[in-house]
Order: structure tokens, then C-alpha cells, then sequence
């Protein structure tokens, strides 16, 4: 079929804009049998952000509309990749784009935390302190929690939640998931297990600190099972660290994740298996432990709970969540 309509967009800055722009061509096609080309130049948020609002879109449209549909990415020059901090040393095809914060899963992260620890309730202020954002993305994001059920209100401005209910298409369709990066191995690396490479960040995250990794902490199965060992969970499906990045900053370094091993690239695809996983969190509040692997940081027990989640293992972080409430339960 000849393409009869073509719309370029240039720096765009967010999926509202693109997700409106979309539309507005599926309503144009679905009145003509004609095929459409979006081209998307030098956008501001990310290829994989834009990669994955279209596949939202290709879900939602009728699949005769989206097959006369094309996405033609054409990603910023790296040497023009924007950042909020020099890194010495570091190429510019080396920096990975960020998206910008989800205040939705800061938000849903930080209300798992309080219920698996037995802290209860959380306040909105307290929410916004913990954050460190403004009222009205934190509001919103709450508002989003309670429409699907998951959000209780309780008296004042307490609210609280259940992470019993949660499962990776929920968190997925509330678009209250973190932002993940993944690392494969690169094509004739020497492939290592997610075993070797955690005996590899045990050593990165210990006393001899790495500076590199001084906001990593370790997260998933190995932190789970050090906690609670009668965790009914076969082998390590993977590696999961929890990174700790400012909300400015608009860029990761990719060598920082080759420390542990230097066949590691970063994986585009958000759907593709990777053995490495880590997950960014935007927020102010950084609690990381030491003392459940000895000298080695930890990532929080809502981390280790939501990585689970990730994984498909929702019984297994049910089996955890229990575990770890009745551990911080206060004593009578």
C-alpha cells in the first residue's frame, strides 16, 4: 500500500505527547485506508521508553489499524546524550539514556516497604519527604493506586497497601514499574552464570568499596534466601541490583555493571531474559542494610520483595513478605 501519511517528531520530551500523537493517527487511518510512517528524531526520552509506548499503543488499536502503522526511531547522536554530571573517562556511547522518574512505582515502592515492616501506614507527607518531589506527582500517583483497588485510605492522610496482591501484570499496567536495565553478553563473550557474577558483586559491594558502585546494593533470590532459607526457590534465575540514582541525572554508566565481567552489554529489549538486572530508584530515601550477608550492602526489603514480583515468583515473595513482617513485628 502507498504510504499516503508521514509524521516526523522531533525532541520529543514525553510519552504523553507521543501517546496523543499515535492516537490522533489511528483515529485518521481508521476513517482511510491509508499507511502512516511515524518517524521519531532526536527524541529527549528514551529509545526504549518510546520503543515501549508503542507497543501500548499496538496493543490498544484494532490490529487492522496498526498494521498499516510504522515506527521509524532515529535515537540522539550519542555525542549529544545530555547529562547533568561530568563522568571523566567515560565515552558518550557508553552512557545509557534514563527515563525520567516514575513517581508511581517511587510511590508503590515506599508503601510495600511500610507494610512489609510493619510500619503500617504511610503519611502523604511522609510519602513526599521520602521522595523528595513535589505534592502533585505523588498525589497523582496515589490517586492512580486507590482507582484500582490497591490503595486504602485510613484516618487523615494515612494511607497503606497490601503487597499480597500484587503481581508483575498489575504493577505493569499502573505503569508503576522502575526503570531496569539489563545486560546480556556480548556475541563470543565467555558466558557466565548469575552464581559467578554474584560471587563478582559480593567482592564489588564489600568493605573494599568500588566507587563506581557506591550507590549498588545487592538485591533478589540471594538477599531473600540469606533471610529467610527455607525459601522454596530452585537455582538464581538472575543477578538483581538495586541502583540508587539522583532524579537529575539523566544517564548510566554501563562500564560501572563490566566490573563483573567485561562480556556485559546493555540490553535494550525491557521483554528480553538478561542476567543482570538492575533496577533504578529516584527517590531521596536510600536505605540499604549490611547485615544480613555479612559487610556486603543490601538493598531493602521492599527491593528484594518487588524484584521477586519481577521474576514471576509472587509465592515465594508472599512466603518472604510474612517472613519479614513477623521478624520487625514489635515485641509485646
Amino acid at each position: 500500500m502507498t504510504i499516503r501519511l508521514e509524521k516526523t517528531l522531533r525532541n520529543l520530551r514525553n510519552t504523553r505527547d507521543f501517546r496523543a500523537e499515535l492516537l490522533s493517527i489511528a483515529a485518521d487511518l481508521a476513517e482511510n485506508p491509508i499507511a502512516a510512517v511515524i518517524r521519531v528524531e532526536d527524541p529527549a526520552i528514551s529509545e526504549v521508553t518510546v520503543r515501549d509506548e508503542w507497543c501500548r499503543m499496538l496493543a490498544a488499536v484494532k490490529p487492522e489499524i496498526t498494521a498499516r502503522m510504522r515506527l521509524e526511531l532515529k535515537p540522539a547522536p550519542a555525542a549529544r546524550v545530555k547529562t547533568n554530571s561530568v563522568r571523566i573517562g567515560v565515552p558518550a556511547s557508553e552512557l545509557i539514556p534514563l527515563d525520567r522518574p516514575n513517581y508511581r512505582a517511587e510511590v508503590l515502592r515506599l508503601l510495600v516497604g511500610a507494610s512489609v515492616t510493619n510500619h503500617g501506614t504511610c503519611s502523604v507527607k511522609g510519602l513526599i519527604e521520602q521522595i523528595g518531589a513535589s505534592q502533585t506527582p505523588i498525589r497523582e500517583a496515589l490517586q492512580a493506586l486507590k482507582y484500582c483497588g490497591l490503595l486504602k485510605e485510613r484516618f487523615g492522610d494515612q494511607v497503606d497497601l497490601g503487597p499480597e496482591n500484587l503481581s508483575t501484570e498489575l504493577i505493569a499496567m499502573l505503569r508503576a514499574r522502575s526503570q531496569m536495565l539489563r545486560f546480556r553478553f556480548e556475541r563470543g563473550a565467555r558466558l557466565r552464570t548469575p552464581v559467578e557474577l554474584l560471587d563478582r558483586a559480593v567482592s564489588l559491594l564489600g568493605s573494599s568499596q568500588t566507587p563506581t558502585w557506591s550507590g549498588i546494593a545487592l538485591s533478589g533470590v540471594p538477599v531473600a534466601h540469606a533471610e529467610v532459607p527455607t525459601l522454596n526457590i530452585a537455582g538464581m534465575p538472575r543477578l538483581d541490583l538495586v541502583a540508587f540514582v539522583p532524579r537529575d541525572v539523566r544517564t548510566f554508566d554501563a562500564p560501572a555493571i563490566r566490573k563483573l565481567s567485561d562480556g556485559l552489554e546493555y540490553e535494550p529489549n525491557v521483554l528480553a531474559t538478561a542476567p543482570v538486572v538492575v533496577t533504578l530508584v529516584r527517590a531521596d530515601e536510600h536505605e540499604t542494610r549490611t547485615n544480613v550477608i555479612e559487610g556486603v550492602r543490601c538493598a531493602s526489603v521492599m527491593d528484594v520483595l518487588l524484584a521477586m514480583i519481577d521474576m514471576g515468583l509472587r509465592e515465594e515473595a508472599s512466603v518472604y513478605a510474612s517472613n519479614m513482617r513477623t521478624r520487625t513485628a514489635p515485641k509485646l
